[in-house]
């Protein structure tokens, strides 16, 4: 199986090794990681199961039947070169071993102390059918500049077939009509944009749901492709208080996020079917709510 790499450019997260006290007074060292999420991007097949296989226990985070168009919050793993095999999940199928076995990737990378990954799955699991399933592994940087009242999103094309897009981001109670330049124009397919700075949405019981839309179309022009997806709502997020540390989101100053372009679901396959999987989607994750609340 081949893996194909995206990187963007790294700012380092701060060392993560240190000394933690347990309740008996006692030190630990705590050691370097590297973080890591994953995102199932593959829209013809079931469930799919991410594993770690190097024999380490330690450190390597096991996602299990992980649903096409859903993603892992970001877990610890020990940095180094890693093997990690991407299997089909057995549930569907009576838990069969035979096809718990049924491997899609088996790929090593090498994981970097301090740095942070989006790991997809990304492609057709068909034989036969391009692009073929293999991995996309994003290294995540956090935009430095943003101000209190602005928060930033990237864009990553994950659609597979979907040819290049224009990609408009408008606030959320835009008009469904399109006009004027794209925000980000012609992205191809796995091209990844830089964070996008934008103003932090009003808060409030009459704003509760404001936030922004990404509408995509083809490039050049304003005919917009449906997107399966709420773009009045999004990853709203929660101001901070003296008790909790905010929540990521739109209306949530100096946020980072990433949204996902997702394509729709091959009928008739294993994938989810339905309206909501008939036409192409966007996918919002949380990457950081970089003002904290100190308590």
């Amino acid at each position: 199986m081949r893996i194909r790499y995206t990187l963007a450019a790294f700012v380092g997260l701060g060392v993560l090794t240190a000394c933690d006290r347990d309740v008996a007074g006692v030190d630990t060292v705590l050691q370097e990681s590297a973080t890591i999420r994953y995102v199932n991007a593959v829209p013809d097949t079931s469930r799919l199961d991410v594993r770690f296989v190097d024999g380490s226990i330690e450190g390597s985070p096991q996602y299990s039947a992980v649903v096409f168009r859903t993603f892992t919050p970001y877990q610890r793993v020990r940095p180094g070169r890693r093997q990690i095999k991407i299997f089909t999940n057995p549930n569907e199928y009576g838990n069969s071993a035979a096809v718990a076995m049924q491997e899609h990737i088996d790929t090593t990378f090498t994981f970097e102390p301090n740095a942070r990954y989006t790991i997809i799955s990304y492609g057709n699991a068909r034989l036969g059918v391009a692009p073929r399933h293999h991995l996309v592994i994003l290294r995540d940087e956090l935009p430095a500049t943003l101000l209190p009242t602005q928060i930033g999103a990237r864009t990553v094309h994950a659609a597979a077939g979907a040819g290049n897009v224009d990609v408009y981001v408008r606030p959320s109670e835009a008009a469904p009509a399109i006009s004027g330049a794209p925000t980000r124009a012609d992205v191809p397919e796995l091209g990844v944009t830089g964070y996008l700075p934008l103003d932090a949405r009003p808060t409030g019981t009459a704003a509760d749901t404001l936030s922004y839309r990404w509408d995509i179309t083809a490039p050049g022009s304003t005919t917009r492709i449906p997107l399966a997806v709420s773009t009045g709502r999004g990853l709203l997020g929660r101001v901070g208080t003296a008790a909790q540390n905010p929540l990521a989101g739109f209306q949530i100053g100096r946020t980072a996020m990433t949204v996902i372009i997702l394509p729709r679901s091959v009928a008739g396959s294993r994938a989810p079917q339905g309206a909501a999987f008939a036409t192409p989607t966007a996918l919002f994750l949380p990457d950081a709510a970089l003002d904290r609340t100190e308590r």
